[in-house]
């Protein structure tokens, strides 16, 4: 909203200074007939005083009275005595031009007669009458607040657009259309509030569509472990042997647990948007946290008899994460590795001057090409029967990816791994 207060704060000053500069340079372009009347009296008094310099100073009175009938101009003789002026404008009256001098309704001016000392030309000017420029000067006001008008109108228009489209946005978002955005701009005066709003849409869709393919998916893998339910309780119940029984028991007892592990897993993913909240990030050097990772990790390798190594060039990747969340990213990606490769997993840190890259290589059969898009996503599992007997219900990697969007990263999978297998990445911004 900053760059908004600014912006129509620039538009109106830069507006009225740009009109207000324009019409001055208008106004002072115009001819100014005053200024043209004054100097041609000047003149006029000018050749008067000249023509009544050599006339006899008797006849003085009657020359002027007889010019001013032929001229039709109100031209007198007075006494320079009879005018009260300063010193300052005394010597004027010897100028070229004469003196001017004006009163609130009239003007007039005043000159010496070269050969007749104390007498003064007095010329009476016509009356100027005020509401001559009226009309010019009610036009460029006129023109000054139409141009600032324009001005804004043409400001706000880009303004205007970009909150319809906002509204038609979230109009068609309310009514069901979850892939409703407001299209990018290469500038916006509400590029946050825009923003904002993709970021929210982006949410809300993703934890609609999470929801949904929760409850089918919920639906779907339950009705195995129901299905056996039934199936142990009219064997149970029809066995005469008591062993057979327990066996059968012992079974149902297994799929209730499974049944378990299943919905705990679902409830804590469909309760990760609440999560988002809980996330602090803090500076960690990266190299010396995965190592620990890694360690850590160690004993879950050699349970299945797989080697995992640690590899980095770097000496310190300082990086802002969340320790604890974070910590699951890497660890799910890893024990993946784990359950998949064959008898190596190495964990790779890089960086260079677009992210920071964390891979995880196996020397697995790696991934196919139609299901590396897809790995990533909730639900999804490569090997159906042997994620769901060791309690895996392809969550992990989904997980993952919450985690990351959290850290405004990304998780990637490829098949270009340094062991020949898979090669899932996570990158960090710089």
């Amino acid at each position: 909203m900053r760059r908004f207060y600014i912006s129509i704060i620039a538009v109106v000053l830069g507006a009225i200074f740009a009109i207000g500069w324009g019409v001055d340079l208008l106004v002072s372009e115009a001819p100014d007939e005053h200024r043209d009347e004054n100097y041609i009296y000047g003149q006029i008094i000018d050749g008067m005083s000249a023509q009544l310099s050599s006339a006899p100073a008797d006849q003085l009175s009657s020359v002027v009275q007889s010019l001013s009938l032929d001229y039709k101009i109100s031209l007198s003789l007075v006494e320079e005595n009879s005018v009260a002026l300063p010193s300052s404008l005394t010597q004027q009256l010897s100028q070229a031009g004469g003196l001017l001098l004006g009163e609130e309704h009239e003007a007039y001016l005043y000159k010496r007669i070269a050969g007749h000392d104390g007498y003064l030309l007095h010329l009476q000017l016509p009356m100027v009458q005020e509401h001559a420029n009226y009309n010019i000067d009610l036009m460029l006001t006129l023109l000054l607040y139409l141009g600032v008008t324009v001005i804004i109108v043409l400001w706000t228009l880009p303004l205007t657009r970009r909150l319809h489209l906002l509204s038609s946005a979230a109009a068609k978002f309310g009514e069901g259309d979850l892939s409703a955005r407001v299209p990018k701009a290469r500038f916006s005066y509400i590029q946050q509030l825009e923003d904002s709003f993709n970021a929210m849409a982006d949410r809300i869709e993703t934890l609609l569509m999470d929801n949904k393919v929760l409850a089918r998916s919920l639906s779907h893998d339950i009705r195995t472990p129901v299905a056996c339910l039934r199936f142990g309780i009219e064997a149970a119940m029809t066995a005469d042997d008591v062993a057979k029984k327990d066996k059968y028991l012992s079974r149902m007892d297994s799929e209730v647990t499974r049944m378990e592990e299943m919905t705990a897993a679902f409830l804590e993913y469909a309760g990760m948007e609440r999560q988002l909240g809980s996330v602090r990030l803090q500076s960690i050097d990266l190299v010396q946290w995965l190592e620990t990772l890694c360690k850590d990790l160690g004993h879950l390798a050699q349970q299945q008899e797989i080697t995992l190594n640690f590899e980095t060039q770097e000496s310190v990747v300082v990086c802002d994460i969340d320790s604890q969340w974070f910590y699951r990213a890497v660890q799910n990606l890893i024990s993946n590795a784990i359950d998949y490769a064959d008898g190596q997993v190495s964990c790779l840190l890089s960086r260079d001057s677009k992210g920071i890259y964390i891979d995880i290589d196996d020397d697995g059969e790696g991934i196919a090409e139609d299901k590396q898009a897809t790995i990533f996503d909730p639900f999804v599992r490569l090997d159906s029967q042997r994620s769901r007997e060791s309690g895996h219900f392809g969550l992990g990697l989904a997980i993952t990816t919450k985690i990351m969007d959290w850290h405004h990263g990304s998780a990637t999978a490829r098949n270009n791994s340094s062991l020949k297998g898979a090669r899932l990445r996570l990158t960090l911004p710089v």
